[in-house]
Order: C-alpha cells, then structure tokens, then sequence
C-alpha cells in the first residue's frame, strides 16, 4: 500500500451553516436552503438543497421536496440560496489549504482532499494540520461553519473515515487500523456504491466489505467487469488516485470542472419551471436551453455522446423519459435538442401540465471527434469554437440564441454543484 496521507475536508450542512454565519437571526433554528433564488416566490417548487443541523435532527434531508419538509417539520425557515456567497467561502478556504499543501483537489463545492504526505511526514504530524486548518477556517470564515475532517492513506478512504464521525469530527485511522475500520462501515457509506449496488450485492450474497474481500476477484469481474476490480480494491482498503501539485491559489467557479475518481459516465442538466405548462414552445425554449449548456460541458470538457435522455415530470411528480442514440458522436447543442424533442414530442402527454423538463448525454468519449465533410457543417463547428472562446472569457452568460432571450433559468444551488447540473 501506498504510505501517502490524505486529509478528506467536508463542510458540514454548508449552505445553511454559511447562512446562519451571515445572519444571526437565523442560528440555532431549522432552516432549509432551497434551490430557488430570493427573487422566486414560487420557493414551494424547490427542494431543500442543504439542511441545517438543527432541521437533520427533526427529520429534513437533502433532496426532500420544500412542501414535504415543511409539512414534516411546519417551524422549518425556508431560506433561499446564494451561489455566489458560496462560492466566496469555497474560494476562501480553499485558499487555506493551499497555505498548508500545493496538492488540493476540490472535490465538490463544499469538500476537498489534501495530499499532506510531505508537509506532515506522519500520521501524527497531519493531525497537526488538520486542526490548524480548523482554527483557520473559524478565523476566517466564521465559528458557525465547521467540518468534519477524515485522515486516510488514500482518498476513498479519508473520504470514508471522514464522513464516519458528523458534524464537526475529526477521525484518524492508521493503515493497520483501515480493515478493521472498513469492516464496521455498511456498503452505502462508501462513495461509489449506490442503493441499486447495494441491492445487487446483497443478491449475490455480499452483505459486508469482509465478504467482497472473501470473494473471488474473476467473479466480480465476471459480474461488474472493471467496477469489480474497484470493488475488490476498496473493500481492502486500496486507492490509486493522486492529487498533482498546483501552485496557484484555488480558482473555484460556479462552473468549476470538479475533479472526480473517473471520467463522468454522464452529463445532464434539468429545470423546474417557473409554473406548471401546457405550452410546447414554452417546454422547448427550455429544453434547448438545457441542450446548449450540456453541450457547453461536453465541449468544455474534451468529451463527445453517443446517447441522448429526454425527460418530462409532470404537476403530479408523474413522468416520462426516453432515450436514442447518436449515428456519431456529438457536443453540438442544437443536434443534441433536435434529438431530445424528437423523444419528447412523441413521448409526453399535452393534456398534462410539465412541471419539470430535462436532458441527459452517455456514452461518453474523449477527444474532438471526425471532422465532417459537409461545409455547414465544418462552418457550425467554427462558430462553436469561438463561442466557447467567449464562454471560456466571460462565463455561460456570454452569449444565448435570440429565441432564447426571454427564457432565463434562474440560478440555484445544490449540496454538490451550482447551477442546474445533474
């Protein structure tokens, strides 16, 4: 195993501890960040985006709808969130790490890892910086926002460790200490391991990390193909990524392409509607918005998609989607909306009110792809190009189609990106 140390940095109920940071008022009460801007007064169409520590303990999670929060618990403050606030003291305490580590990589916009191995030498010694990083942070970005910090020799499992201890922990746990560790944790604590995994392994017999341990590496592979190599290397507590060095300050954005364990298997993007629709034009003004930031993420990102996802939920929570494949890859966002609607106009029922519309792309690959032979289409790949070199200076806001003028997704944030990503 590789002797490096990782510190896992976690901001316990972010949003809301930032708020009750910056208002007074609000401390030491259940509020719930929403996804809507203040702007919005239709905050019931909103989901709770982060909790606050007082409304987790009455029952109110991430990703519960506002009317359901409230309903569970009618005292809950629904406050609306601020990306750009945010984004502020995510910039700020990411600086501090850099103060202490060149090699950070922020993970999310409220987590990130540090590779202390050599500013620490020790176990010990990263101890040390991880509460000298927590006497920082109360300095400079206030005593309401805290986090729960994990200390791993790789960082799956300084997330684990991390995450073992909520709120405001700090849990070291040293390399001939990790199986034993592993072996109290459940398989959904492990990021990477859904509910549907879960499920599956429990199919095949495999209720614990000692279990996947037991088990015969070519039988998850046979049934999980690479993902079964990555099974058999987690439960033994084994990570091979690593944080390269950056010397410069942390320039996290509300469009921050966050580093992850692997290259994204898809990109989407959805809307909730300012009110419920009958109006096909109003549903495709959206979608081909939808379909253009997609697109910009895809392109932003080196990456093409061969499969589309359209989908539609209705005023009831009811919905349909669909999905097609692409004859070639592509990161052009009309051809990518010309899809979706095809899937959508055959697809919803209009005697039914949308309440919400959405795109996703798979398939994914790396690179720019063949050019085409066809001059429109060679010209429409020149105009992309320089868009995303306006995009690239001034942000997604630099530019928009004309029959998208008057059709603005409100921003929003949720508890691991900003803005309308899935």
């Amino acid at each position: 195993m590789d002797n490096r140390i990782y510190i896992h940095i976690d901001m316990n109920s972010y949003f809301a501890s930032v708020e009750q940071q910056a208002n007074p008022f609000l401390r030491g009460k259940a509020i719930a960040i929403t996804g809507k801007r203040e702007d919005d007064q239709e905050q019931t169409r909103s989901i709770v985006t982060t909790a606050s520590i007082e409304a987790k303990m009455l029952g109110v999670k991430t990703a519960m709808s506002t009317w359901e929060a409230k309903r569970l618990c009618p005292s809950l403050i629904l406050y609306p969130g601020d990306p750009e606030k945010y984004a502020d003291i995510t910039r700020r305490f990411n600086a501090i790490f850099q103060e202490f580590t060149h090699k950070v990589d922020e993970f999310s916009v409220d987590e990130s890892f540090l590779d202390v191995t050599e500013e620490a030498g020790d176990y010990l010694g990263a101890t040390f910086i991880a509460q000298a990083i927590r006497t920082r942070l109360k300095e400079e970005c206030g005593e309401r926002i805290t986090a729960s910090i994990g200390i791993g020799p790789n960082k799956l499992m300084a997330k684990l460790i991390g995450e073992s201890v909520k709120p405001n922990g700090l849990t070291v746990i040293y390399p001939h200490e990790l199986l034993a560790f592993i072996d109290t944790c459940k398989l959904e604590d492990l990021c990477g391991i859904g509910p549907r995994m879960s499920e599956r392994l429990r199919e095949l017999g495999l209720f614990t990390f000692k279990q996947i341990r037991e088990c015969d590496l070519k039988r998850l592979q046979k049934e999980f193909n690479s993902y079964g190599t990555w099974l058999y290397e987690s439960a033994h507590g084994r990570e091979n990524t690593t944080i390269h060095s950056s010397v410069q300050n942390s320039s996290f954005t509300s469009n921050h392409n966050f580093q992850t364990y692997e290259q994204p298997k898809s990109v989407g993007h959805s809307y909730t509607l300012p009110h419920d629709t009958h109006d096909p034009l109003e549903i495709k003004r959206y979608l081909l918005t939808l379909s253009d930031k997609v697109a910009w993420r895809l392109r932003r990102d080196g990456l093409l998609a061969r499969r589309v996802k359209a989908f539609v939920r209705y005023g009831d929570f009811s919905g349909v989607e669909q999905q097609r494949l692409f004859q070639e890859p592509t990161a052009d966002g009309y051809n990518l909306f010309q899809n979706a609607w095809m899937i959508l106009k055959r697809l919803y029922n209009p005697e039914q009110a949308v309440r919400l519309v959405g795109i996703s792309v798979s398939e994914l690959s790396c690179g720019p792809g063949q050019s085409s032979l066809f001059k429109k289409e060679q010209k429409m790949s020149s105009v992309l190009s320089a868009l995303d070199q306006i995009q690239y200076r001034y942000g997604e806001q630099g530019w928009t189609r004309a029959v998208l003028l008057n059709t603005k997704l409100k921003s929003r944030s949720s508890g691991f990106h900003f803005d309308h990503e899935l």
